[in-house]
């Protein structure tokens, strides 16, 4: 599997919800052409680090991000990421967000930075983007090309 080709991996990178509209969570963004995969990066309030994520072999003494590389690495194509992810964070919709089922998706730019928006629906909706200008300008690109 290839960065940038058949999937994206930001681990800094921030996250709004309509539930909570002023507070940005820390994520780590997985995405490849049907997915995007929000994995918080520290427990905070709305969303906390799963279970499973604290119990996961790949998270054994080493950081979220650290996992998450280490998950990447070793899966042996995207059907199967997709899957270790899905299975990772229990498919629980806070986390995954199958791009052809949301309202919209649609990416904002604002001095320089791109947010990319989801709908999932009326009352679930959330803004994220990774922290680097570089990293949102190349995330948006990915999904331009993909999508």
């Amino acid at each position: 599997m290839e960065h940038n080709k058949d999937y994206v991996f930001y681990d800094n990178a921030f996250m709004t919800t309509m539930k909570a509209p002023m507070k940005q969570f820390q994520v780590s963004i997985v995405g490849t052409k049907d997915y995007i995969f929000l994995v918080p990066n520290k427990s905070v309030g709305f969303f906390v680090i799963l279970n499973t994520i604290k119990n996961h072999q790949y998270f054994d003494g080493v950081s979220v991000q650290e996992g998450l590389k280490k998950l990447i690495d070793e899966s042996t194509d995207v059907v199967s990421l997709e899957n270790s992810l899905k299975a990772l964070l229990e498919d629980d919709g806070k986390y995954i967000y199958e791009l052809s089922a949301l309202k919209a998706f649609k990416f904002g730019g604002f001095l320089g930075r791109q947010t990319l928006r989801m709908d999932v629906s009326k009352l679930h909706k959330t803004n994220v983007s990774p922290k680097k200008k570089k990293d949102s300008k190349e995330f948006r690109a990915f999904y331009e090309n993909h999508t």
